[in-house]
């Protein structure tokens, strides 16, 4: 179903599907949606030429091949009044690898997935880093901080300094994420490709459901997953609407069961009665879904195509991009490894994404003369291992990096300061 035929709902609708999503607390993307298809009729024009560009690309490569992930470069725009709202560099880092590995299928609880879905389970192409140069060239560390002096924004608010916002780097190079104090109970929105205009493309998020937080429901980081998910071209499971009537919703995604619960607050006990809707088994734990953070879980191999159709084709630019410099490492056999930003910029970052347990990490990094100028060691570890390396009082110059997991050398790395 073309999303120009869904257009037209009711005022009545909205006001409802408003009210619902203030009580849900998960995602505005519908509604927004909606209301800039209203507001805009050359919107929906524009998203039914995408669809066809995103239809002919998944054709042509439903066998495409694994291979090493395409890095975007992220810079978070914290806007913050309270002391609260001003999230610390280490909260960035987490939610940052909680991106990652959700994105790579690395996540802990993708053994959790019901058997009936297992052969859907995706690990995306796809990794994400802290921006290292600027759009005017300079070394940053891909966080900009901006002083607000309003009480909660707008998500309309948060695009633009002029309204105690942020204005966005530039789009077409970097994945700009806004996080906020938002106001109406709203806690996040992803922009879908050709939604809006260049200074407000990205993803809005707010504060209270970052990274590692203290929300009831929405704890672990999964909300920037969802979001990301919706920027890269993926709808809800059950289309582009809250109100799937008769199971005719579509979210353009062939292994996805179609569904018309959102499950909103829910967390289904998977082991004790798989969820149903619309004649099939629900894939409640997609990330995409409205599950309570603890019980998403996975991306299907139709949601990987579209999203690496809609970065290839649409969001191509940012692959030219010299926001990262090779933070993100190819795929190695033990799992992915982070390195960055590079050049270091006062704190160096190093994380694993393993494919089992280690027992034993160790990094090394030796200045040009050979001499050891940092050494950590770390046994015993799980799946995933960070690590922050404080270089700012080192002598200017290259490096050399060395890790090694169980005894095997799998990273050697020149580095600059």
């Amino acid at each position: 179903m073309l999303i120009s035929a869904k257009r037209c709902l009711i005022a009545y609708c909205l006001l409802h599907f408003s009210f619902i999503a203030a009580a849900q607390q998960r995602c505005s993307f519908d509604e927004i949606l909606k209301a800039d298809i209203e507001a805009e009729e050359a919107l929906s024009h524009r998203l039914v030429t995408i669809e066809d560009q995103l239809s002919k690309w998944i054709v042509n490569h439903e066998r495409i091949q694994e291979r090493s992930a395409y890095t975007i470069p992220i810079v978070f725009h914290i806007l913050w009044n309270t002391t609260a709202e001003n999230i610390s560099t280490e909260q960035i880092q987490t939610q940052l690898d909680i991106l990652n590995k959700d994105y790579a299928a690395k996540n802990t609880e993708i053994e959790q997935v019901p058997g009936i879905f297992a052969s859907l389970v995706a690990a995306v192409d796809i990794q994400f880093c802290l921006a290292q140069i600027a759009p005017d060239g300079s070394v940053t560390d891909g966080i900009t901080r901006t002083r607000t002096f309003v009480d909660s924004l707008d998500i309309d608010n948060v695009y633009s300094s002029a309204a105690d916002g942020q204005d966005a780097w530039d789009p077409a190079l970097y994945l700009n994420i806004w996080v906020a104090n938002l106001k109406n109970n709203q806690v996040g929105f992803g922009s879908y490709p050709g939604q809006n205009a260049q200074e407000a493309d990205g993803v809005v998020i707010d504060y209270s459901v970052f990274g590692i937080n203290d929300h009831p429901r929405l704890n672990l980081g999964r909300t920037l997953t969802h979001e990301v998910g919706h920027y890269l071209g993926l709808f809800h499971p059950w289309g582009d609407g809250l109100f799937n009537i008769n199971c005719s919703g579509d979210d353009r995604v062939s292994d996805t069961p179609i569904q018309d619960n959102t499950y909103a607050g829910q967390c289904p006990d998977l082991a004790a009665n798989l969820p149903e809707s619309c004649g099939s088994t629900d894939m409640s734990m997609n990330f995409m879904n409205y599950t309570n953070d603890e019980c998403l879980f996975m991306f299907t191999k139709g949601q990987k195509l579209r999203m690496l159709a809609t970065l290839l084709e649409i969001r191509s630019s940012l692959l030219t991009s010299s926001g990262c410099q090779n933070i993100v490492q190819p795929q190695v056999d033990k799992g992915i490894v982070s390195i960055g930003p590079n050049p270091v910029n006062g704190t160096l970052y190093i994380s694993t994404f393993l494919e089992q347990a280690a027992t034993n990490i160790e990094l090394t990094i030796y200045a040009m003369n050979g001499k050891n100028v940092y050494h950590f060691e770390a046994t015993d570890l799980a799946t995933y291992f960070s690590h922050l390396v404080a270089v700012d009082k080192w002598a200017s110059g290259p490096y050399v990096l060395v890790l090694n997991i169980d005894q095997e050398q799998i990273v050697e790395k020149l580095l600059v300061y």
